[in-house]
């Protein structure tokens, strides 16, 4: 009797590791997959980094955007669908800064002002 409980004690780790195995690989191929598909999508849209912070940062992010469009397309919910397109590397935030018309410049303006007239 004590030994049919040890064996039972014994294949519920076994199972526990395996299932514990089995996670663990399927986010490692996952990873990998979503590494690949990084890359392609890097080398479609001329993406460089500037050094490997940088590129694992917007690696987070791409990660992030391609599992909600896959998400949003799975649920079938809306009539359209999402794509993976230029800016699937930028969170919300920079893409609506690069969006809304706004340029920063490195140089600083001229605190003279000129005032505007129409050419006749």
């Amino acid at each position: 009797m004590a030994f049919a409980l040890g064996l039972k004690i014994l294949l519920a780790a076994f199972l526990i590791l395996g299932m514990w195995v089995s996670q663990t690989t399927s986010r490692f191929l996952h990873d990998l997959s979503m590494k690949e598909r990084n890359e392609q999508w890097m080398a479609r849209y001329g993406r460089v980094y500037v050094n490997d912070m940088e590129n694992e940062m917007c690696f987070k992010t791409f990660n992030d955007n391609v599992e909600f469009i896959e998400s949003f397309n799975n649920a079938g919910v809306h009539a359209h669908t999402l794509g993976i397109n230029q800016f699937a590397d930028m969170s919300k935030e920079e893409f609506k800064a690069s969006r809304n018309g706004y340029k920063t410049s490195s140089h600083s303006k001229s605190s003279k002002t000129t005032s505007f007239k129409y050419k006749m």
